[in-house]
Order: structure tokens, then C-alpha cells, then sequence
């Protein structure tokens, strides 16, 4: 619609000029180099014009031809680059599809066609990594290191090809570099934990923790967990040559996570060595609180090897009223009766341990002892025999045939820096390598003699009278894994 106004408007003008050229017509008389010529106004005017408009075009023809070298020039530069973007463009789509072979083809294209250094040897890289050649990849990257633009990224393909190759001083390595200068990238931090871990190097992957847990790598209450594990495993390493900073370091492990046993078991046996008995039982106690484990007890018993026998009852029994309702603390308090050989507080004891959780061995062994304990040795008898196919308890397995508590190799520990601190949760690599338990069925149950007829009467009217703690032959309506236990 502007347009079509200016149209209307410059033809009016030109209407106008033509009206007022014919109402004055004039005359142009040109005296030039003793030549003398007139002709009327309007034709001068339009020659004028057309002067002028050739004398543009000659000039723009003579600019043309004074800058084509330069613009053939330009011209080459722009189609040799977006011949380079169109290579750029299928290398990286090849290496996305897993088309190695090309990928790498058209970056060798790209990078002869584009002066952009940096971005064809990433592309280079990235291409021969598609096709499997680590070796020109490894290649590429270490170029790449000069140019602080792409050192980062450098690194990062470098352990991300040492990761390849299971090649771990060259991960950490190159982990430790990138970690060193990320800032905030959060690949450097997982890199470099997991390839200190891997190599058991607890100390540094406790550091690397810490300052990654300062950058908000991760959250606390998991780098928390994962300190203690770390802790530990290096409390553990060092326990034979430095066992003053094995125990600080056990404390710390126990203070950054309570519920964590294997910490609290260490620390507790470790500042009872230093006297330091008070601290030991703060550490065990705190630790039942949160999550009763039988170690936590066995450590606690033997904090003061000079108590009596009814001093350290009591004080287990203390230990097991901090949290009454786990199961673990029913059976401390069962097993406590039964060393004091309390009938009455063991019969208590018991009825609990039947009621909540599976008749495991140990449970049965704790039944046989029980029954040993009223002279009912038929009845034992059948609580070991029980006991020989009921199913085993993961946290009893923690402790050894000898009495040592949680002895991991440096890969349970590896297993534990994921399981416990990203999920809280204990694993038993002992259960899960079926190793023995420590006591689940102790030796002196094990009764040899054959029950005799006086002996299955004796049975009989005891479980008359006993009702139904005691187990009755076949499978426990209580104990659904009793049927598929033989198996």
C-alpha cells in the first residue's frame, strides 16, 4: 500500500514537472572549446539524466572489476566452508549412528576443509572413538591438551578411553588433572572417586570426597555415608601399624554415620585398646540405637575384660533396652539369660524371638541351648537338627569362625562405598559367599547320643507343659521357607 502511494505521488511530481516544462520551454546554449550549440531545456535535462546514468554504471563496472580478485577470493573461502560445515555435519551424524568408517572420512574432510583446529581434531577424536581407533583418538586428545580451550574436554575423552582400557594409573591420572581444573563439572568428581576407590585408595578418595561434597558434587547426608565407609576401609588397612590413627580414624567414621556397624564395631574395639572405654561405649551404644547389629554386641561385651560375668549381663542387657523392639535385642537378651543360665528370663526371652522374624539357625541354636538348659536333651536334639536346614541370618555371618568382625576384601569395601553410602544399606559378602558364621550352631549342642524311649516320654510331657515354644515336628505355620528349606 506504501509502495503504491509513493508510485501515485512520484508520478503527480512527474506530471507536474512535465506541465511546467512545457509552459517554459528555455533554451540551453553550450560554448565549449570554441563549438557553440543550443537545444531546448527539456532535452538538455534528459540528457543530463542519461549522462549521469551511464557514468554510474561505468563506475560501478570499473569497481566490480577492481575488486573481483578479492570477492573470487571470499566466494572460495565461503563455498570451502560450507563444504566443511556439510563434512562437519555427516561426521557427526555417522559417529552418533556408529558409522566409524565415514565418521572418520568425513572428518578428515572437515578438517582439511575448515581452519578451525580445535573443533576438527575434537571431531577427529570423537570419530575415531566411533570406529574404535583409541590409539588416533588417544592421538588427537593429547593434541587438544596444548589449547586451554580444550584441554577439559581433552581430558575427559582421555579417561573416558583409560576407563576403556581398564587402565587405572592412567584414569587416575588424567582424573586428577581434570579434577584439578573442572570447577564444576561433576564428571570430574565421579571419575576421580570411582578410580580412587577402584585402586582401594581410600585416604585420597576421602579427600577427593570432601571437595567434591564443598563444589555440591553430592549431597551430605550420602557423602557422609560414603566418608564412613572410606574411613573404615582405611582404619581397617592401617589397624596393624598405626592403630592411634586407625582409632581416630574409626571415631570419625562412627561419628559421620552411627548406624553404620562395621565403624562402630572398629571404633569401639580399637579406643578400648587406648582405654579410652567411655568413648568405645558412647560409639557401640549410639550405634545400637540406630541399627543393632550382633558385632556391635560381641564388641560391647568385651569393652572391660576385668568385668564379671553378671557385671557384663547387665550391661548388655542395658545395651539391648536402648532399642527393645529389634529382634537383634530380643535375641541379646536370650543369649545373655542363657550364659547367666536364668531359666525364667530366658523363657521370657524366647517367646519374642519366635514371634517376629524367621526361625533361623541361630535361633534354633539359642532353642537348643534353652532346652539343654531344662534337661530336655531330646528336644535339643531336634532344635539342632532344625537348625541344621533353617536358613542362616546375613548379619550373623559378618563375624568369623574366630571371632573377627567384618574382615572385607578391599572389593566388599568397594561394594560398600555404593551400597551404604548411595543407599544405606549393609551388604554381607560373607553370607553371599556362603562362608561360615561364627557360632550359628555351636559345637557343644551338637548332641551325639540317640534320644531313648525315656527320653521322647520325658519330651512329651514337657511339651505338654511348655505349650508352644517348643517345635513340633514339620513344617512351623510361622515359617513359610520351612517346606523349601531341604532344598
Amino acid at each position: 500500500m506504501i509502495r503504491l502511494i509513493l508510485t501515485v505521488i512520484l508520478c503527480v511530481l512527474t506530471a507536474m514537472l512535465a506541465v511546467f516544462l512545457t509552459l517554459n520551454p528555455g533554451v540551453v546554449t553550450i560554448d565549449f572549446l570554441g563549438m557553440n550549440a543550443q537545444a531546448p531545456f527539456a532535452l538538455a535535462l534528459g540528457a543530463l539524466l542519461v549522462a549521469t546514468f551511464l557514468l554510474v554504471v561505468a563506475w560501478w563496472i570499473i569497481a566490480k572489476l577492481w575488486a573481483a580478485p578479492d570477492a573470487w577470493k571470499r566466494f572460495s573461502l565461503r563455498r570451502r566452508r560450507d563444504q566443511g560445515f556439510d563434512a562437519l555435519e555427516r561426521a557427526l551424524i555417522a559417529s552418533a549412528a556408529g558409522q566409524g568408517d565415514l565418521a572418520v572420512r568425513q572428518a578428515s574432510r572437515a578438517e582439511a576443509l575448515l581452519d578451525r583446529p580445535a573443533l576438527s581434531r575434537l571431531l577427529a577424536a570423537r570419530a575415531a572413538e566411533a570406529a574404535g581407533d583409541l590409539e588416533s583418538a588417544q592421538i588427537h586428545y593429547e593434541a587438544m591438551l596444548a589449547d586451554a580451550k580444550t584441554r577439559l574436554v581433552a581430558q575427559r575423552g582421555l579417561v573416558g578411553i583409560a576407563q576403556s582400557r581398564s587402565d587405572s594409573q592412567a584414569l587416575l591420572t588424567h582424573a586428577a588433572d581434570a579434577f584439578d581444573q573442572a570447577g564444576q563439572a561433576r564428571w570430574a568428581f565421579d571419575a576421580l572417586f570411582e578410580a580412587q576407590v577402584n585402586a582401594a585408595q581410600w585416604a585420597k578418595a576421602e579427600t577427593t570426597l570432601s571437595e567434591g561434597e564443598r563444589r555440591g558434587h553430592i549431597e551430605r547426608a550420602e557423602a557422609a555415608r560414603m566418608r564412613a565407609v572410606l574411613l573404615t576401609a582405611e582404619a581397617r588397612r592401617i589397624e596393624a601399624t598405626d592403630a592411634e590413627l586407625a582409632a581416630k580414624l574409626a571415631d570419625r567414621a562412627a561419628t559421620a554415620s552411627p548406624g553404620f556397624a562395621p565403624a562402630a564395631e572398629l571404633a569401639g574395639r580399637l579406643l578400648a585398646a587406648h582405654r579410652r572405654h567411655r568413648r568405645a561405649a558412647d560409639v557401640l551404644e549410639t550405634a545400637w540405637e540406630h541399627a543393632p547389629h550382633p558385632a556391635l554386641a560381641r564388641a560391647f561385651a568385651n569393652l572391660r575384660r576385668s568385668d564379671t560375668k553378671a557385671k557384663r549381663a547387665e550391661r548388655l542387657r542395658e545395651l539391648a533396652a536402648l532399642n527393645p523392639e529389634h529382634r537383634e535385642s530380643r535375641l541379646l537378651l536370650l543369649e545373655t539369660a542363657l550364659d547367666q543360665g536364668n531359666r525364667e528370663a530366658a523363657h521370657a526371652a524366647f517367646k519374642p524371638v519366635l514371634e517376629t522374624g524367621p526361625v533361623s539357625a541361630r535361633a534354633c541354636a539359642l532353642a537348643a541351648r534353652l532346652a539343654k538348659l531344662d534337661d530336655q536333651d531330646a528336644e535339643a536334639q531336634r532344635w539342632m537338627a532344625r537348625a541344621s536346614h533353617a536358613p542362616a541370618e546375613a548379619d550373623w555371618s559378618d563375624i568369623s569362625e574366630d571371632g573377627q568382625a567384618f574382615l572385607y576384601t578391599d572389593a566388599d569395601w568397594k561394594r560398600m562405598v555404593d551400597s551404604w553410602g548411595r543407599h544405606a544399606v549393609l551388604i554381607h559378602p560373607r553370607h553371599e559367599r556362603y562362608e561360615i558364621a561364627a557360632a550359628a550352631a555351636p559345637e557343644t549342642m551338637l548332641i551325639q547320643a540317640r534320644p531313648t524311649a525315656n527320653d521322647a516320654s520325658k519330651r512329651s510331657e514337657t511339651e505338654d507343659k511348655a505349650g508352644p515354644n517348643f517345635y513340633v515336628p514339620g513344617p512351623a505355620p510361622d515359617d513359610p521357607g520351612a517346606s523349601d528349606r531341604d532344598t
